[in-house]
């Protein structure tokens, strides 16, 4: 894993980002995030990308989320590294959790891609294969960010547990829900009247979707720094609380 991390430039990322303020990272990574929430409408707009190009995009994004928590749960230090964890009484492994998650996810993952699949079918892969690639490559480099600023180099890993990272990319599923809904209303309505005149579905649709992913997107980021903070600051105070004893 070490080896792949490497190569993708998170661990360079990483040590860098250790000599950063915190807030600084912070600020890089939900910057990355913002940019890579709007891209796609950008190039809807442009008529680079379609809906069904916008969908299939989101749905990639999950398998993108789902790689980066398997690589949280295989690397979080929450003082079962070197000990056996306990589910129900029973003795596991530390990795368990990584093994569960990647199945769980990755189940919820295929089904949503089921009617993901339909809308594409619906309404077609019409954008051109640069933009398709160069917004799949820009979300991608956004969750390698915060991994690598966030996770390795504010050292979030040393101040959380396994179940909190498990949790955190679930809320997304709510929001692929929603838009699932929305790109059949948007697939099927050919043109809407919208007050005295009248709107492209698929730009409407694409806005919508982004709008609404891009706030739970911010919510979720900052979120899970706040826990992180809050979860380093505990750390720090028992800590000092033993070394004073």
């Amino acid at each position: 894993m070490r080896v792949l991390l490497r190569w993708l430039g998170v661990l360079v990322l990483a040590s860098a980002a250790a000599r950063w303020p915190g807030s600084v990272g912070r600020a890089v990574s939900a910057a990355s995030l913002v940019v890579a929430n709007l891209l796609p409408v950008w190039a809807v707009v442009e008529g680079t990308l379609s809906l069904g190009d916008v969908f299939l995009i989101y749905w990639y994004e999950n398998l993108v989320i789902w790689a980066c928590t398997v690589v949280k749960l295989r690397t979080v230090e929450d003082g079962r590294t070197h000990s056996m964890a306990t589910m129900n009484g029973a003795l596991m492994p530390p990795k368990f959790d990584a093994t569960f998650f990647a199945l769980h996810y990755g189940i919820f993952t295929a089904v949503h891609g089921v009617f993901t699949i339909i809308i594409v079918v619906m309404t077609g892969v019409s954008g051109s294969w640069w933009a398709l690639a160069l917004t799949m490559a820009a979300i991608t480099a956004s969750h390698l960010v915060s991994l690598a600023v966030n996770w390795f180099g504010n050292d979030e890993r040393l101040h959380t547990r396994a179940g909190v990272v498990m949790f955190v990319p679930y809320p997304r599923m709510i929001v692929l829900h929603i838009g699932v809904i929305l790109g059949f209303m948007f697939a099927l309505d050919g043109t809407a009247a919208f007050g005295n005149g009248t709107y492209d579905p698929e730009v409407a649709g694409v806005a919508i979707l982004c709008g609404l992913k891009m706030l739970v997107d911010l919510g979720l980021h900052l979120t899970e720094r706040w826990i992180y903070a809050r979860g380093a600051s505990t750390t720090g105070g028992r800590a000092a609380s033993a070394a004073s004893g």
